[in-house]
């Protein structure tokens, strides 16, 4: 039970920041998250996330959807990232949230392992308005003609900040 209590209360591993500048970027002290594009399935009272997580894009797709995400959110100091096989998020500050990898999450009732924490109401906001955004994005319209999962969410995880300021 100890163990347990310990594992609670210690830091997180940066493991986006990380990865981030193990692929030659600099992370500077911005907060880092993966961010996969996912698709939420509608249950009779709860959403669930669809394998395979993150969806996969066509390069196309990614540098539209890259765009448009950076130019909605540019006035929140949130920036989306390609690169190679991995979305990124960069926040200028510590959103204050406990995130679950994805990976947990699949074919299971969401609720369960959305962010939690001090920002988690914030985030919760931030996450509806992206949905919006993405319910109508013509990347997902086309996608919708080729018979392909949406990307109607994105799953954020592994965040955290290697020089915090």
């Amino acid at each position: 039970m100890l163990d347990f209590i310990k594992k609670l209360f210690q830091p997180a591993i940066p493991n986006a920041a990380l990865a981030w500048q193990q692929a030659g970027n600099d992370a500077g002290s911005a907060y880092w998250l993966y961010a996969a594009p996912v698709h939420l399935v509608l249950q009779r009272d709860s959403f669930s996330l669809a394998d395979p997580v993150p969806l996969v894009l066509e390069q196309s797709e990614i540098e539209t959807l890259t765009v448009d995400l950076n130019t909605h959110f540019a006035s929140d100091n949130m920036q989306f990232f390609w690169h190679e096989d991995k979305w990124f998020l960069r926040l200028q500050q510590n959103p204050q949230i406990q995130t679950t990898p994805p990976q947990l999450a699949i074919n299971k009732n969401i609720a369960h392992f959305l962010p939690t924490g001090m920002g988690a109401m914030d985030w919760a906001s931030f996450q509806n308005e992206l949905q919006m955004l993405l319910f109508a994005h013509p990347v997902n319209a086309t996608r919708e003609l080729k018979h392909l999962a949406l990307v109607n969410s994105i799953w954020c995880y592994g965040g955290g900040q290697i020089n915090a300021n």
